[in-house]
Order: structure tokens, then C-alpha cells, then sequence
């Protein structure tokens, strides 16, 4: 519809990326919310130098991108260093991992 909003703050390949950027441009929906990207920096030496997708969504005046830190608020990183510490803590005493990774998952 052309006043649906496309929020996306999960992955993003759950969406079309070909068929949001045309729905955008040719108004077919009325804006986007992502807070995702399809393309992402494969080392430190790519930061600032891959684009986020193969579509110029930068372009269009109905987008709004962050790079997955929609999430990021003032408590956020205190927060991860606790987790952190908390990971490193349980492998130090042998025990299992918290919130162990499953790469199977594509996570």
C-alpha cells in the first residue's frame, strides 16, 4: 500500500532488497526504517568503503539507514562488557558458555 512504513531491524535479507529499493522509489510503498544492511565491511581495512547495498538507497528521500546500532543506548556498552565478563568468567571455571553461538544458525 502506499502508506505502509517497512521497518527492518532484524537481517537484511529477510527482505527483498531489489523489490524494497523499487517499491521505495517508485513510491509504491511510502518510506523505510532499516536498521540493517545486505553488504557488510569483510575486515577493518573495508570500514567506510563497502556500501551497504547494491541498491543507492542513500539516494532516496523516503529511507533512514543505520548500521544495526538502532539499539545502541547510553547503558549499551556497560552492558556488554558485563556479558563479556560474564562469558569469560564461565570458560575460565570450565563451565558451559552463556548464549553460546550456534554458527549453523547463521548467527
Amino acid at each position: 500500500p502506499p502508506d505502509a512504513v517497512v521497518v527492518n531491524i532484524a537481517r537484511g535479507p529477510i527482505v527483498s532488497e531489489s523489490a524494497l529499493y523499487d517499491a521505495l522509489k517508485h513510491r509504491r510503498i511510502f518510506s523505510a526504517g532499516l536498521d540493517v544492511w545486505w553488504k557488510y565491511p569483510a575486515s577493518r581495512d573495508e570500514w567506510g568503503k563497502t556500501q551497504p547495498s547494491a541498491f543507492p538507497f542513500h539516494e532516496l528521500e523516503n529511507v533512514v539507514m543505520s548500521p544495526h546500532r538502532g539499539g545502541h543506548v547510553s547503558d549499551t556498552e556497560t552492558q556488554r562488557m558485563r556479558a563479556l565478563a560474564r562469558v569469560l568468567n564461565a570458560a575460565n571455571r570450565g563451565e558451559e558458555i552463556p548464549n553460546r553461538v550456534d554458527l549453523t544458525a547463521g548467527y
